[in-house]
């Protein structure tokens, strides 16, 4: 007897092949059938008229603290994401004072939390915590050169500082961390130079993991910054994620087509090349960060691309929660500022964790990225504030609503292989990202005539529509489209989970 057995799914593997109709049989944490299935199970699910897909693996996240301070981290296993791969844009989790620091516009754990020096610590406080959902982890160049070198420095490192960066990054790979990422327009890790980056991935080329970059430039230096990008990945020796990769500023668009074709000719040369997007024209970022790299002065618009103040929304404002979803136009309009000096007194006034959505991208380029095989799919979600970016609830059935049922611009077994398949392949994760006898039992259950997104920027912490159960290691974490509270999530390790 089994413990579970869905019926009469649309089963799709998540390989890119068309879905066949089939009973899954569940054992503990593991399918151990897929197919006609006559034997009895302690627990039955119809899923008549329902699509039975791999839990979906967000590649882009954020939750690094989230996991262990809400643990129930609603607003991803809603929309059917199993797995989060967090330490994205550089900032890493370890080692945890450091981290603090380095992330606190973005997240915060509580006090009482045990402390953590290396990945192995954090990773340990995932299982000794466990979240509603599995949690692998990327190595954060920001935070690790924070530590090195004592805080924000506008130089290059020391040769001791760079052996002790390298020494971190070592550490957590051994620890099962899946690759090292950098922000390379934030602090501190914009004072790098190319060869710092790549002495450190060479460590995590020693040990088969990869490199994950928020580029050095999205606006009108985004092809040099591929090529930095790639260039850092051949150098090192391993292979590469372009983190949701777009082109900001009126000026720019239409480059993606030039920065897909640099992601195909290093993959015909033999790299391991690859991306992530998420499926709007907004991006969400720190403000501060905005007026730093230029974006609301003269000229193009700087490293981050332009935004004008009217396309600029205040997401997150710590202690004045009032002005969230207001937008910076209206604070020019208010004090008869410009735009830049109006953010630089929401900064002066409210310090600098202020989050903001910022729109200046081109439907047309997140249609193209999206279409491309290079392109595997990430929230980039930041949960904070009562104005978050949609993208935090809404990335995967916005996917699965507008893009494949509505547009067609995927076909759906494409989109599950980019959600779940593609990632388990790229990051290492052991029998994650399928449906087939042993992998693990993470599954979402979907309705395709109906699933979309509900999270809009308006009112942005709504769940989906049309996923009503979500399984993780074989217990439901999301039935009948509420969620039971399970914590049956687990740290993944690279390539052992």
């Amino acid at each position: 007897m089994h413990d579970l057995v869905i019926r009469n799914a649309t089963v799709h593997a998540g390989s890119g092949t068309p879905g066949i109709s089939a009973d899954i049989a569940i054992d503990g944490d593991r399918i151990v059938a897929v197919g006609q299935i006559d034997e009895d199970a302690i627990e039955h699910l119809d899923a008549s008229g329902l699509v039975a897909a791999p839990g979906f693996i967000d590649v882009h996240s954020h939750d690094d603290f989230q996991v262990l301070t809400e643990p129930d981290v609603t607003h991803n296993v809603l929309q059917g994401i199993t797995t989060v791969i967090v330490g994205n844009c550089g900032f890493g989790a370890a080692p945890s004072d450091a981290a603090q620091v380095q992330m606190k516009a973005i997240q915060e754990v509580d006090s009482t939390f045990k402390l953590w020096a290396g990945y192995s610590g954090y990773l340990e406080a995932v299982d000794q915590n466990p979240p509603s959902l599995n949690v692998a982890a990327l190595v954060g160049h920001h935070t690790v050169r924070r530590a090195a070198m004592g805080g924000v420095e506008k130089r290059a490192p020391t040769p001791d500082e760079l052996a002790t960066m390298r020494k971190m990054v070592a550490e957590g790979m051994e620890a099962g961390a899946v690759g090292l990422s950098t922000g390379l327009v934030y602090e501190p890790g914009r004072y790098s130079e190319t060869s710092e980056v790549v002495a450190v991935a060479e460590e995590v080329a020693a040990r088969s993991g990869i490199y994950v970059s928020h580029m050095r430039n999205e606006g009108d230096g985004l092809l040099d910054a591929v090529r930095e990008t790639i260039g850092i990945g051949s150098s090192a020796g391993c292979g590469v994620e372009i983190s949701h990769h777009k082109a900001v500023g009126a000026e720019n668009w239409g480059k993606v087509t030039q920065s897909l074709g640099l992601i195909e000719a290093a993959q015909a040369d033999g790299m391991d090349v690859t991306a992530d997007q998420y499926p709007y024209t907004a991006r969400s970022t720190m403000l501060f960060a905005l007026v730093q790299n230029g974006t609301f002065g003269s000229g193009s618009g700087g490293a981050m691309g332009r935004s004008s103040p009217d396309e600029v929304l205040l997401c997150s404002v710590p202690g004045a929660s009032g002005l969230e979803g207001r937008t910076l136009q209206s604070f020019v309009e208010e004090w008869d500022l410009p735009g830049e000096d109006a953010a630089n007194r929401l900064l002066s006034e409210h310090g600098n964790e202020v989050l903001v959505a910022a729109f200046g991208m081109d439907e047309g380029d997140v249609r193209m990225v999206m279409a491309h095989p290079s392109t595997m799919i990430g929230t980039d979600g930041l949960d904070r504030g009562s104005k978050p970016h949609p993208r935090a609830w809404g990335t995967y059935p916005r996917i699965l609503g507008k893009y494949v049922r509505e547009e067609g611009i995927l076909s759906l077994e494409d989109a599950i292989w980019r959600m779940s398949g593609f990632p388990a392949k790229k990051f290492s994760l052991k029998d994650r990202g399928a449906i087939r006898p042993g992998a693990f039992a993470d599954i979402v259950l979907f309705d395709p005539k109906t699933v979309i997104d509900s999270a809009t920027f308006e009112d942005p912490r709504n769940g989906p529509d049309g996923i009503p159960h979500v399984i993780v290691n074989g217990k439901f974490v999301v039935k009948d489209g509420k969620h039971t509270h399970a914590r049956a999530g687990r740290a993944l390790h690279r390539a052992d989970s």
